[in-house]
């Protein structure tokens, strides 16, 4: 995990949509030509991530990261797998702990409210939009 200061900071693609249907991104493949095209939208230097939008403007997830919301009551709101989303292993941890459930996000959303995003290998991570 990055250290619990650790603030990162995320583009949208513009370009690049998932397509809520598409069965393989339930899935955890090397398919991942849509996620490389939205991370190639920004160079590197630019942001941390970039969270991916599908075909109704939901928030679905970020090029290596699940998005997760406060909602003020200290649980967490992540994307449900029917916006198109993967069921990363640490969003299932933290659902199945009860410290995080499924809603519909929107972009408005993240830039109203404190989010995260969040993988096994980092841990969860403070994150701010940055366009």
């Amino acid at each position: 995990p990055l250290p619990e200061d650790a603030v990162w900071r995320i583009g949208v693609a513009r370009l690049a949509r998932l397509r809520s249907n598409d069965p393989i991104l339930r899935h955890k493949t090397s398919k991942r030509a849509v996620h490389e095209a939205a991370r190639a939208e920004y160079p590197r230097t630019a942001i941390d991530e970039v969270i991916l939008l599908n075909e109704r403007d939901e928030v679905c997830e970020g090029a290596i990261t699940n998005i997760f919301l406060e909602d003020g009551t200290g649980m967490l709101l992540t994307p449900p797998l029917s916006s198109g989303c993967l069921a990363g292993v640490f969003r299932t941890s933290l659902i199945c702990g009860r410290k995080a459930r499924n809603r519909r996000l929107t972009l408005d959303a993240l830039k109203r409210h404190p989010f995260h995003v969040g993988n096994s290998l980092r841990g969860l991570v403070q994150a701010v939009l940055v366009t």
